[in-house]
């Protein structure tokens, strides 16, 4: 069996994990409720969704992760290009051999394709103002910030820290124009 040491891998477990940790599941959903933060799973022939005029979508230095305004609602998870890599790399056609140690390399990589397209989302209304200090992507939250904000990283990085200046400059600018178009 083939061991897959991407770290790309490791961000959809992450974000699993995060749902999953510390609370029971009624638990999670009144705080998910209070903070209008959600995650959604893609299915395996997702389509990412097109950008319309003032929405952005940008990607970490190493291209693995992606954090878009589309709408009025912000979301991040990984890349088109880091979920093609996944979803080539865990490829259960692609499995060789029979038995149990197939039967279960088939299982760990269909449950990864099931996960790889999990994205974690929020509306604009939950952040009071963002902007780029020149070294990361600030949020201001309008109330309590969602409990996983902060903490993702990306290559030892803080997520929010991975990305180009232009880019994170332009983010931060197109977030703060879409809430004085929206009256936020």
């Amino acid at each position: 069996m083939r061991t897959l040491r991407s770290p790309i891998v490791l961000v959809p477990a992450a974000l699993l994990v995060a749902a999953c940790s510390g609370r029971s599941h009624d638990a999670e959903r009144t705080d998910s409720a209070r903070n209008h933060v959600a995650m959604t799973i893609q299915g395996a022939a997702s389509e990412p969704v097109p950008l319309a005029a003032g929405d952005i979508r940008i990607v970490t230095a190493d291209t693995g992760v992606d954090l878009a305004l589309i709408g009025d609602t912000i979301s991040s998870g990984l890349s088109e290009h880091a979920i093609a890599k996944v979803r080539q790399e865990t490829d259960t056609a692609a499995v060789k051999g029979t038995g149990f140690g197939a039967d279960i390399e088939k299982m760990v990589k269909g449950t990864v394709q099931k996960a790889v397209g999990t994205r974690v989302h929020f509306p604009i209304s939950d952040v009071r103002a963002v902007r780029y200090d020149g070294r990361a992507i600030v949020f201001e939250w309008a109330g309590r910030p969602p409990k996983f904000s902060g903490t993702a990283k990306v290559n030892d990085k803080p997520l929010l820290e991975s990305f180009a200046p232009d880019d994170a400059k332009r983010f931060a600018d197109a977030v703060m124009a879409r809430k004085k178009a929206r009256g936020l």
